[in-house]
């Protein structure tokens, strides 16, 4: 009778056990799935966000550098995608979109608008974080990474100057010269408050002056044509506030 007894328990404690085990398989199981869905989300989101900010700074002609950089932690992220998702419609989308984006190259005057020039500050600013990010990851040093963010400083210090530069040129071919000074002084401005070396900005400085040279009007000028030259300006001015 106790013999029975003690099998019968020994039968329990095996039927509890195997019980146990198959709870904490499928348990793993479930965890592991819901990992793998949230990973998922989180390299899709990520992945959009640096692809977006590589084809803005690869527009903007930014140092190959830091594209490359950017570009080699895009693909860590699709090799993550290959290992969760090996067949999937993501990882084909995300190859799709990289192939698009390494063939962007760089647009003379593409940020001559408020909304372009928007856009290019938010991918700038956005590359500067990743840096902070794959410096985080051991994917390049942290002196690397602090150059990297001194490049994208200056690099969205240049784009502003040459959209004023831009919209100077183009009010100069069309002799309005004083609103062509006003997006000339705008960009030396900037030039001038940027925390660069000086060597790194005199190019932009000399090209600047050079600029105002030819925008400065002559004093020959008959005042009734500066008093409407001086009127337009102000008219540009108040619209551009």
């Amino acid at each position: 009778m106790l013999q029975d007894n003690l099998i019968f328990l020994f039968s329990l404690i095996a039927v509890g056990f195997v019980a146990l085990l198959v709870n904490n398989f499928f348990s793993t199981r479930e965890q592991q799935q819901e990992y793998r869905h949230k990973r998922l989300k989180e390299l899709n989101k990520k992945s959009a966000e640096t692809l977006e900010c590589l084809a803005v700074l690869r527009e903007a002609n930014c140092r190959a550098e830091i594209t490359n950089a950017l570009s080699g932690y895009v693909v860590s992220m699709i090799e993550e995608i290959s290992t969760l998702a090996p067949d999937s419609d993501l990882l084909q989308d995300i190859g799709a979109q990289k192939e698009s984006t390494d063939r962007i190259t760089p647009v003379p005057g593409g940020f001559n608008n408020d909304r372009a020039l928007k856009k290019a500050q938010i991918h700038i600013q956005h590359a500067e974080k990743l840096c902070i990010e794959m410096a985080q990851q051991g994917k390049i040093s942290v002196s690397r990474a602090k150059q990297f963010q001194h490049d994208l400083y200056w690099l969205h210090v240049c784009v502003f100057a040459d959209a004023h530069i831009n919209q100077g040129d183009y009010y100069l071919a069309r002799d309005e010269k004083l609103i062509a000074m006003s997006h000339y002084k705008h960009a030396k401005a900037m030039v001038a408050r940027a925390n660069v070396p000086q060597k790194q900005k005199q190019d932009y400085v000399d090209k600047i002056r050079d600029l105002l040279n030819k925008a400065r009007p002559s004093s020959a000028m008959a005042t009734g044509n500066l008093a409407a030259s001086i009127d337009l300006l102000s008219k540009k001015e108040k619209k551009e506030e």
